[in-house]
């Protein structure tokens, strides 16, 4: 009897949660793909936040880095974003590339022009250094000795830039709301104006 009525006590609660006939709402996918070196990519950074803010209860946010041919130093730089996820978290990664942006002009081709990689792994070491991300056995040596790991580094960074080319990114920032790539967007949007992309999206 004391079983029963425990078991009838526990459905009950479950019921309660979640009323017969509210699945509860499945979140979509928006894939988000920035270039570090891209000025318009550093633009749609600035109002992600509270693009994020404004849609999280609808949409999973993922954010790819990817790199165009105009920008020799944004593949060194998603290797560092890489590096960072692999040995530092997601968390990590997202600081890494927060502190990208706020500290763009310091690897722009006008900055670094014919450059060697050692001189530009420098920068973006020293970038992550400033951050906060690098600590004790996380340091300049390592990072740097590892930065271009082909298996570790370097091919899962590429996986990331194959991952663009199949939504057909061909420039930055792109966004990709449930697999279908939004072929006219602004970097400069807000809330607002995404909102009435979500709305037409929805609306098809």
């Amino acid at each position: 009897m004391r079983v029963s009525l425990l078991l009838y006590f526990f459905f009950s609660h479950c019921y309660a949660l979640s009323p017969p006939g509210k699945a509860p709402m499945t979140k979509q996918s928006w894939k988000i793909f920035w270039d570090l070196q891209c000025p318009f990519a550093k633009k749609n950074w600035e109002r992600f936040p509270e693009i994020k803010k404004r849609f999280a209860d609808q949409f999973d946010f993922s954010v790819y880095l990817t790199s165009l041919a105009f920008h020799p130093q944004a593949f060194p730089g998603q290797c560092a974003a890489k590096l960072i996820e692999n040995f530092k978290g997601t968390d990590a990664r997202f600081k890494f590339i927060d502190a990208c942006y706020a500290n763009q002009e310091r690897y722009t081709n006008k900055a670094l022009g014919d450059a060697r990689m050692s001189e530009i792994d420098s920068v973006f070491c020293d970038i992550a250094k400033e951050a906060g991300i690098l600590d004790e056995k996380f340091n300049e040596d390592f990072f740097l000795a590892n930065v271009h790991d082909w298996t570790e580094v370097v091919k899962p960074a590429y996986e990331e830039h194959k991952i663009a080319m199949g939504y057909g990114v061909f420039g930055t920032p792109k966004h990709v709301i449930e697999d279908e790539l939004v072929l006219e967007s602004e970097s400069s949007w807000g809330p607002d104006e995404w909102a009435n992309v979500v709305d037409r999206l929805k609306s098809q």
